[in-house]
């Protein structure tokens, strides 16, 4: 009796592990990724502005939390208040990336890093520029929309914005 057991046992948990995978596989079938990336980190640095993507920055205006280019054929589908569209001049860029790494340098002791967007199927969509220990995420829809999720409040954030205040007890 025993050995019918385990192998029903066995089967059990072969059939949930199967069943698992297929529903994570169909939840996670339209995610994006962000690769790290030396070119995009060198594009940004060196102020490159590709025609054929807007940018965009969330966070403030002058120390933006992330700065990204995503081809011009994609729709941005989140809330507006997120990302703000930014003008593609190389002056504006050299700005707000001077400001960004000095930011991150001083309140963080880190750099900050460039990323190749990836949609669901690996193709370059774009490049994002922002400090590495950010986690984010992006959702491809159909009729080329795009679901960019903000960096998540983490304390290299907080620290980032000045709202990471020591206390006192």
């Amino acid at each position: 009796m025993r050995k019918y057991e385990m192998i029903l046992a066995g089967i059990l948990t072969v059939m949930i592990m199967g069943f698992l995978t297929g529903c994570t596989g169909s939840l996670f079938k339209n995610m994006g990724s962000f690769e790290p990336s030396t070119t995009a980190t060198q594009n940004f640095e060196k102020f490159v502005i590709n025609d054929d993507y807007n940018y965009y920055l969330t966070g403030s205006d002058v120390y933006p939390v992330a700065i990204f280019g995503l081809k011009k054929a994609y729709i941005i589908d989140s809330d507006e208040d997120l990302w703000k569209k930014i003008d593609p001049k190389q002056e504006v860029m050299s700005e707000l990336v001077t400001n960004m790494q000095l930011r991150a340098l001083s309140c963080c002791l880190q750099g900050m890093h460039g990323h190749d967007i990836l949609d669901n199927h690996g193709r370059k969509i774009g490049e994002w520029y922002s400090l590495l220990s950010l986690i984010i995420g992006i959702k491809i829809k159909e009729d080329g929309k795009v679901v960019i999720y903000p960096p998540t409040d983490n304390n290299d954030v907080k620290r980032y914005q000045g709202r990471d205040y020591p206390t006192m007890f």
